[in-house]
């Protein structure tokens, strides 16, 4: 019994480590986008959102964006803490 629950552990331990890693790591063309599209907001299609700052953890994403009307901080977030889809919002 012992045996089983520091084998639990140590599964757990690799997957949120596991996780963590893809979070900071992995491709994030499709959540910039979505960023970009909060900081544009009501400026219609022609906007366009750059990029100033990038920061990047296991728990989200955040993202200072420069429009051609304002520049904002945009917090985007996994569903649940490592895992789910992306929701973004102004900060």
């Amino acid at each position: 019994m012992k045996r089983a629950g520091q084998i639990t552990i140590f599964v757990l331990c690799v997957l949120f480590s596991v996780s963590a890693a893809v979070n900071v790591m992995a491709d994030n063309s499709e959540v910039e986008r979505a960023a970009a599209a909060v900081a544009c907001g009501e400026q219609g299609p022609n906007c366009r959102a750059q990029v100033t700052r990038l920061e990047r953890t296991p728990f989200g994403q955040t993202f200072e964006m420069v429009t051609p009307k304002r520049t904002v901080d945009v917090v985007c977030r996994r569903a649940f803490v490592l895992v789910g889809e992306y929701a973004c919002k102004l900060r």
